[in-house]
């Protein structure tokens, strides 16, 4: 999907609901518990919401980790970023903008190197 994501005259709208497939694709930041964005760049990246069992994670995601997963796209829902915890300074208005983002259950994520 990227750089789809990055630009402001695309949708992600077509790609709903739809497999997505990363491999060894780059962790940009971590916002959030079980949420970080991926892709090239700060404006060249998708926000991926991990999902399961409650609580916490199992592992730690850091920023410049490469991880691989298989997710769904999902709509975003009303408040998504706000209940995903992402900030203005972390890119909520962007994640807004998208629209979209990656559901990928826990079980699905690889971390392939720090």
């Amino acid at each position: 999907m990227l750089p789809l994501a990055g630009s402001p005259t695309t949708s992600l709208a077509a790609y709903s609901g739809q497999n997505a497939t990363a491999t060894s694709v780059e962790v940009q930041s971590v916002p959030a518990d079980e949420g970080f964005w991926v892709g090239s760049s700060s404006g060249d990246r998708i926000w991926v919401q991990l999902t399961g069992a409650r609580g916490e994670s199992p592992f730690t995601v850091k920023q410049h980790d490469r991880v691989s997963f298989s997710g769904t796209t999902t709509p975003n829902g009303t408040g998504f970023a706000e209940k995903a915890g992402v900030t203005d300074a972390e890119g909520r208005t962007q994640l807004e903008a998208e629209g979209f983002h990656l559901s990928v259950a826990r079980s699905s994520l690889k971390i392939i190197s720090s």
